[in-house]
């Protein structure tokens, strides 16, 4: 009986100590991985515009997930509708230009630019009817733009550089999508618009008078987040930015297969995706332009101009710091290509 109990203990000990060796064989998750099991997706706003276009690049080819992100992109086709979404909560990330961010600041302070994505160098332009042969003619005529906003500056510099002011013209608040149109039955005699409506337009003989090819620098998009984000998941937001300039090198390398990446993520004719016009920044480029110098390219120049326009409009009733805008510590060091 002694050597049948001690027999049946040696067994138990036996069988536990293999359980624990196996145990002790199988891989760990690692800490990073429970910890990303445990966080919600990082959510950010996307849209109908050819600066956004990467994230859907990064999202189908999976970069954000090699990178080590759970990314949400939480899509609205009113562009301005991102704005209400970043303001209320219901996302962590804003892509945006700089009069945007600005304002934003203005109700979110503890929010941050953490990355440049591009600049418009001809995507944003201003249709005229055929029979306005000149810049001049524009003149007591109706040009649509967002007032507040790019719009209202691009046609601003566009009247400005030839001899008119605003008050010049009746500024109609226009939706860039509803410029087509308007223009076609002669509601408006000029507006500012992008593709595919710039091509709608032309349809109808409108023909381009101006764009931000004349304006380089000052019309640019970047990526802004909420300082709670910043503070608590530092590592998931650099994770995003290198997803997303791995979506931008494939763009550049692959142009065909990622506009057709683009068009069916974005349930869009691939004819609407084009690249004309717009420039998307490498990180070497983001790099030189958050660097604090006297460079016109460098960001403190162009955010001045934006910032002189909405203490002019009335939207900003003091001049923010521009040194609480940006936050270039989230990019890859300089020597990663990832």
């Amino acid at each position: 009986m002694k050597t049948s109990a001690v027999r049946r203990t040696i067994g138990w000990l036996a069988v536990t100590a293999l359980s624990l060796l196996a145990s002790a064989c199988q891989p760990e998750p690692s800490r990073g991985d429970r910890s990303k099991e445990a966080r919600p997706p990082l959510r950010v706003s996307h849209g109908y515009w050819v600066g956004y276009f990467p994230m859907s690049i990064a999202e189908e080819k999976g970069f954000f997930d090699q990178q080590g992100v759970d990314v949400e992109l939480l899509f609205n086709p009113d562009l301005y509708g991102m704005i209400s979404d970043f303001t209320a909560g219901k996302v962590d990330g804003l892509p945006w230009t700089m009069e945007v961010v600005v304002r934003v600041l203005a109700r979110e302070p503890d929010a941050r630019v953490v990355l440049y994505l591009g600049q418009t160098a001809g995507a944003d332009v201003v249709m005229a009817r055929p029979e306005i042969e000149r810049i001049s003619d524009l003149k007591g005529k109706k040009i649509a733009a967002k007032t507040g906003a790019l719009g209202e500056m691009l046609v601003g510099e566009m009247l400005e550089r030839n001899g008119l002011a605003i008050d010049d013209v009746t500024l109609v608040n226009v939706s860039e999508t509803d410029v087509a149109p308007f223009l076609a039955n002669n509601t408006i005699q000029a507006g500012h618009t992008w593709e595919p409506y710039v091509t709608q337009a032309a349809k109808s003989g409108a023909r381009p008078i101006f764009s931000s090819k004349e304006t380089p620098g000052l019309f640019a998009d970047f990526m802004m987040f909420r300082g709670t984000v910043l503070r608590d998941r530092p590592d998931d937001v650099r994770a995003f930015i290198r997803g997303w300039f791995q979506a931008v090198e494939f763009w550049k390398a692959h142009p065909q297969e990622g506009n057709e990446i683009i068009a069916k993520a974005l349930k869009i004719p691939v004819t609407d995706i084009s690249i004309d016009g717009y420039e998307l920044f490498s990180l070497e480029e983001v790099r030189q332009r958050f660097a604090p110098n006297n460079d016109p390219t460098s960001l403190a120049p162009l955010v001045n101009k934006h910032i002189d326009f909405l203490v002019q409009d009335g939207q900003l009733g003091r001049r923010p710091d521009i040194d609480n805008i940006f936050d270039s510590s989230f990019l890859p060091p300089a020597t990663s290509r990832e």
